[in-house]
């Protein structure tokens, strides 16, 4: 898997670790479980866009994915980013993501 930061979008990232994850029979149920998660699924939605990551579930799956140090800080900017809402707030997660 390519290092995180090669990533701007945390979905794609979250999608990749999964990929790499899954040779070894790893699932989406899984990934959730791990996270702390009740829906099986939730995870999954995340990563396809269907749903956000919330400031809650950030560091549940920052740990599942065992990211720390510069690895948590950089999901965390790229969650800030992603979930941004308006273009003054995306151009600022952007410049601490850079």
């Amino acid at each position: 898997m390519k290092p995180i930061t090669d990533y701007q979008d945390y979905r794609r990232y979250m999608r990749d670790f999964y990929e790499e994850k899954k040779k070894s029979g790893f699932t989406w149920r899984e990934f959730s479980k791990v996270a702390g998660f009740a829906s099986p699924s939730y995870l999954k939605l995340v990563s396809e866009g269907k749903s956000s990551l919330s400031r809650v579930g950030l560091p549940r799956v920052a740990n599942a994915m065992g990211l720390t140090g510069y690895e948590l800080t950089y999901f965390e900017k790229m969650v800030e980013f992603g979930n941004a809402k308006n273009d003054t707030k995306k151009k600022a997660a952007f410049a601490e993501l850079t």
